[in-house]
């Protein structure tokens, strides 16, 4: 074993020198702390940066919450949603091509239904004020939801064109 190490040193050493030298480790430590001090400011600009709608209205209720729960009762009884496989399903008719289709309760979203998040928004909700009491119990309310398949929820949302109203002082 010594004989190894006696033989390693040397080798171990000059190669540790070439490999320091080509890769200057002082510039590759700079380097590595202006891109760390850059990627936390982009994260904290991103974290900063909270959408008008999460902002005036909250956040959506998720599928297994009280109102996400409701709503898939009450889609169950309307025959909307059924255990096919084993797994419970979305039966939708698509808008766009008049065909009915099936989608997994994990490829839906809760869509605001009738009336989109924005709309109420800018007609009824900014008179109350962001994350009122009147504004939070719309969002919680499971009668101004439907389960809808995922693709078409948020590019329904986009394509409304209609921006958040912001409210005044």
């Amino acid at each position: 074993m010594g004989k190894k190490k006696h033989l390693m040193g040397p080798a171990a050493g000059r190669i540790g020198k070439l490999v320091g030298d080509k890769l200057n480790a002082g510039d590759f430590a700079k380097g590595a702390s202006s891109q760390l001090k850059k990627s936390s400011d982009e994260i904290v600009q991103k974290v900063k940066r909270v959408s008008k709608r999460r902002k005036y209205l909250g956040s959506t209720p998720g599928k297994t919450t009280r109102t996400g729960r409701e709503v898939i009762e009450r889609m169950r009884k309307e025959g909307k949603i059924r255990r096919i496989d084993g797994e419970d399903q979305l039966i939708w008719k698509n808008p766009r091509t008049g065909e009915t289709e099936f989608y997994p309760l994990k490829d839906t979203d809760m869509g605001h239904y009738p009336v989109d998040a924005v709309t109420y928004w800018n007609t009824e909700g900014i008179k109350h004020g962001p994350k009122s009491e009147a504004v939070r119990k719309w969002m919680l309310d499971p009668d101004n939801y439907e389960l809808q398949p995922s693709w078409y929820n948020r590019s329904e949302g986009a394509k409304l064109g209609v921006q958040y109203q912001v409210p005044t002082p």
